[in-house]
């Protein structure tokens, strides 16, 4: 099983590479802003619990769109 899982990890990272490629700047950071979206949607739902009794799985995604709101608002 443990095999199986290292060699799709290597072929995603593999083919992320090749699809995504980092030398440019749009699909590179696409690719980094999807990221920091879920790493601060895994954060909100894990360090935010009153808010995750309220609102149970939309916890994650609208304090990602609230901090993209807030980014795109301080831009102006």
């Amino acid at each position: 099983m443990w095999l199986i899982v290292i060699a799709v990890s290597g072929v995603s990272a593999a083919l992320g590479y090749i699809l995504l490629d980092p030398a440019s700047g749009r699909t590179g950071a696409f690719a980094q802003g999807f990221a920091a979206g879920a790493l601060l949607a895994m954060v909100a739902d894990t360090l935010l619990p009153e808010a995750y009794d309220v609102e149970r799985v939309q916890t994650g995604g609208l304090v990602a769109i609230g901090f993209a709101v807030s980014l795109m608002l301080s831009a102006i």
